[in-house]
């Protein structure tokens, strides 16, 4: 079933798209995806092809997660989601035992909320998002923030803030994007008044990338003055 999956996702390789979007994922030398092997299939076809896969059994599961082609591990972890309702402990054993290959910023914000924040909210235990959060490798601590969108949809903050707010003064921009995205999702869904005020509170251990995502939906009036601290 995996290889008729990867022949299948293959159809889709377009060449140009993936020296477009090299730089977009940092597969480049020194980047956070060097190494990676990008092949520029679009998101959507991956999504659609995985569906018709989504009965993969779980060792060729296991090895299309741990390929080295980014859009096939993208495919896993889609086919994860769907198998995630009938199967969640065996697909969160999974996740997190894969770790590893979930290294890049889609491949966590596509599903990190829908897989292990998910298995989080069903079974009120935050620990496993606490340990990822303290974690010295980015794309652990991207994880553990971007989980939260589970409990954001429910309308729950969990311990949401405190998470992101150990995280402010982190040394990777792409953290920086990921505070600001949440905060702008609380602010949007959740509680305005909450990171209005968290966003006053902290605004002098903020960086210009957490604001400017934090306040991007917020009306242009309100959003310049935060922008140039004006409150």
């Amino acid at each position: 079933m995996k290889d008729a999956l990867i022949k299948e996702l293959e159809k889709g390789i377009d060449a140009e798209r993936s020296e477009r979007t090299q730089h977009y994922f940092g597969i480049f030398p020194g980047g956070y995806g060097e190494g990676d092997i990008l092949l520029g299939i679009p998101t959507p076809y991956i999504r659609k092809r995985a569906k018709d896969y989504n009965k993969m059994p779980l060792p060729e599961l296991r090895e299309l997660l741990q390929s080295p082609v980014h859009e096939f591990r993208f495919a896993a972890l889609a086919i994860m989601k769907d198998q995630y309702r009938k199967n969640s402990e065996t697909i969160i054993k999974l996740y997190l035992d894969n770790l590893d290959y979930i290294n890049n910023w889609d491949l966590v914000d596509c599903f990190a909320s829908h897989l292990i924040g998910r298995w989080c909210l069903e079974n009120r235990d935050e620990s496993v998002l606490d340990t990822l959060n303290q974690s010295t490798d980015l794309w652990r601590r991207r994880i553990s923030l971007v989980a939260y969108m589970a409990f954001y949809r429910k309308n729950l903050l969990g311990d949401g803030l405190e998470m992101i707010d150990r995280r402010i003064d982190d040394p990777e921009d792409l953290m920086h994007k990921a505070c600001g995205w949440m905060l702008r999702e609380i602010y949007s869904k959740v509680d305005k008044h909450l990171v209005e005020s968290y966003l006053i509170d902290n605004y002098s251990r903020l960086s210009r990338t957490t604001l400017r995502y934090a306040i991007e939906h917020m009306p242009e009036e309100q959003r310049l003055q935060y922008l140039h601290g004006d409150f």
